[in-house]
C-alpha cells in the first residue's frame, strides 16, 4: 500500500503535470501564513472531490471524455485564478460554503482527469478501496507539501524581506497563474 501512498504524492508533486501545483497556486494565492488552516480545508475539499471521481470512474460507474475533461483543468485554474484576482485588494478571503463546493467539484474534474491512469495501476486483488484510500492520502500529503512551500515562499516575500505587499503578491501570483492556465487550455481547445 506504500508503493500507492508514493503514487499520490508524487501524483501532485509531478513537475510534468503542473497543473495541479498551478490550481493549489491559484487557491493559496490570496492567503498568508496565518490562513494556513482555511487553505488546508480548501486542499482537503479538493482531494475528497478527486477521491470522489477516482472511486466512481475506477470502478467503471461512469464514463466520460477525457478530450472534454483535459479542456476543462485548465478552466478550472484560470476560474481559481481569477477569484483570486478580483478579491486580491481584500483584507479577508470569502470562504462560505460555496468556495468549498467550488472546490470540491474541481477536485472532481481534476481526479476524473486522473481515474483512467489510477485504474491501470491498482490491482485486482480486491484492495482497489485500499489502494485508493492509501493513494488519496498520497494526494492530500503532496498538497499539503505544496501549500506549505506556496505560503512560505509568500512569508518571505511579504514578511520577511517586505519585497512586496501580500496583495499585490496575490494578484502578481494569480495573473501569472492565469496566463499560464489560458495557454494550457488554448492548447487543449487546438489539440481537441
Amino acid at each position: 500500500m506504500i508503493q500507492y501512498l508514493i503514487e499520490g504524492i508524487q501524483h501532485i508533486t509531478d513537475l510534468e503535470g503542473y497543473d495541479h501545483m498551478l490550481f493549489l497556486s491559484a487557491l493559496c494565492a490570496p492567503f498568508s501564513i496565518k490562513d494556513w488552516r482555511p487553505v488546508v480545508l480548501l486542499a482537503t475539499a479538493f482531494t475528497l472531490g478527486h477521491s470522489i471521481s477516482l472511486m466512481v470512474a475506477a470502478a467503471d460507474l461512469i464514463r466520460f471524455s477525457s478530450t472534454l475533461i483535459e479542456t476543462l483543468i485548465p478552466l478550472t485554474i484560470m476560474i481559481t485564478a481569477s477569484i483570486a484576482i478580483v478579491q486580491y485588494k481584500k483584507s479577508t478571503v470569502d470562504l462560505g460554503l460555496s468556495r468549498y463546493l467550488v472546490t470540491l467539484i474541481f477536485g472532481v474534474i481534476h481526479g476524473l482527469g486522473f481515474s483512467t491512469y489510477f485504474r491501470m495501476i491498482s490491482d485486482d486483488t480486491g484492495s482497489f478501496i485500499k489502494s485508493l484510500l492509501f493513494f488519496n492520502l498520497g494526494v492530500e500529503i503532496g498538497q499539503l507539501m505544496i501549500v506549505l512551500i506556496f505560503l512560505a515562499v509568500s512569508y518571505v516575500f511579504v514578511r520577511f524581506i517586505k519585497l512586496i505587499s501580500q496583495n499585490y503578491f496575490t494578484l502578481i501570483t494569480s495573473i501569472l497563474v492565469f496566463l499560464v492556465a489560458c495557454y494550457l487550455f488554448a492548447e487543449k481547445l487546438i489539440e481537441a
